[in-house]
């Protein structure tokens, strides 16, 4: 038993050097920049040796990747059980929008600091790719019937995502606001698309793939 205990003990140390080292590569990105978080920097913020910062991260990318998961995490992105209880289309997709509202909100600080720095949001690919799988996933639940048709993905992933929703911001709409009349918007279209029966007819149009916005409005490729 007491071997057990000090096993414990070391991986929680191990764990909280971990999260320290992490917690001190973000401050440094906040402020000096990927090319800011050399070994030696990150070891003096964190209060540890350079060698145990390689112990954890061996690359600059390695620690990169690990801060993206917990700035991800952390930020709490909408998830599949939001829409627990809710058998509708406009109250499935009203959930989602104001989720996503609230997570842009949420994220905005650390968007703006990869997008001014190529270097950081390079590394961050793989998060970002991560964020966008979750998004369509998320998109595809809430549209239910209409989950399969590209053109439904397209337009309620464009409508509810951060281009539409900044540019009524920098308007002068709240957030409260700008959901509402994204709503207005969207729903309205959805429910007359499934009525019609489109969704089918447009699968038999189109083979392409929904291709998601990611968090900072660009359309990605798939």
């Amino acid at each position: 038993m007491p071997r057990v205990y000090r096993l414990g003990r070391r991986a929680d140390h191990h764990a909280a050097t971990r999260a320290r080292i992490v917690s001190a590569a973000l401050e440094i990105y906040r402020e000096h920049r990927f090319a800011g978080a050399s070994t030696r920097a990150v070891a003096a913020a964190a209060d540890v040796a350079p060698a145990t910062v390689r112990n954890h991260f061996p690359t600059a990318l390695d620690l990169a990747v690990a801060a993206g998961e917990t700035v991800l995490a952390d930020l709490r992105p909408p998830a599949i059980s939001m829409f627990e209880g809710l058998d509708t289309l406009a109250g499935r997709v009203e959930r989602l929008a104001r989720e996503l509202i609230a997570f842009f909100d949420r994220a905005e600080p650390w968007w703006s600091i990869q997008r001014r720095d190529p270097e950081l949001s390079q590394a961050w690919t793989g998060i970002s790719e991560t964020y966008d799988r979750g998004f369509a996933e998320l998109l595809q639940v809430a549209l239910g019937p209409l989950g399969d048709d590209p053109i439904a993905m397209a337009v309620t992933g464009t409508v509810v995502g951060p281009p539409l929703h900044y540019a009524l911001r920098a308007v002068g709409q709240t957030s409260g606001d700008a959901v509402d009349i994204q709503l207005g918007v969207l729903i309205p279209w959805l429910e007359a698309r499934l009525a019609a029966g489109a969704g089918v007819a447009s699968r038999r149009r189109t083979n392409r793939a929904f291709v998601p916005t990611s968090a900072d409005g660009t359309a990605r490729q798939s």
